[in-house]
């Protein structure tokens, strides 16, 4: 039973591996039916970065967000988040999981601890900037947080670690331009 729209006519690769277009087009379609764009994660990522850039652009940002999507680890992790959380909406789990998940536990962790996964490609900065967003809850994460109508338990530690991703990705694209000039 599919649970997604985005995924009706979805057929599978016979080797379960997408390529990094796939990946990222699944993403974006999958993260649109939760209700998170594009943009979201673009304005999240600004926020992390704009105080150490002044003349970044919400398209860079934007831009950023594009290639975190294509990596492989945060295509599984968006795909394992969402599916959890529509799970738990549907009441799937066994008890107290469910009402963990559907409730967003703060000492659960285990959200934390799938997202902070696909944050290691970009060191302790990653984390770091990870950290900040899941605690301060900026934007859309604040939204998906406190949505009453749709469990965002997973999904919202991972547009957080996304936003993170893309911070860094700039900041170190920024430090590589001004290398070389």
């Amino acid at each position: 039973m599919k649970h997604l729209k985005c995924l009706d006519n979805f057929i599978n690769s016979k080797s379960n591996y997408y390529n990094e277009e796939q990946m990222q087009l699944i993403s974006i379609s999958m993260l649109k039916e939760r209700g998170v764009e594009i943009d979201d994660i673009a304005f999240l990522s600004y926020y992390a970065q704009c105080k150490y850039l002044p003349n970044l652009t919400l398209d860079e940002c934007k831009k950023a967000v594009l290639e975190i999507l294509k990596k492989r680890e945060t295509f599984h992790a968006i795909l394992f988040a969402i599916n959890v959380d529509i799970c738990a909406e549907k009441h799937m789990f066994d008890e107290p999981l469910n009402a963990i998940i559907l409730s967003d536990v703060g000492l659960f962790s285990i959200d934390e601890t799938l997202a902070l996964s696909i944050c290691g490609d970009y060191g302790s900065i990653g984390k770091t900037n990870f950290g900040n967003l899941d605690i301060n809850k900026p934007a859309k994460v604040y939204q998906l947080q406190n949505n009453k109508e749709h469990c965002h338990c997973f999904l919202d530690d991972i547009i957080s670690a996304i936003a993170a991703n893309s911070a860094i990705k700039i900041a170190q694209l920024h430090a590589n331009n001004s290398i070389n000039e």
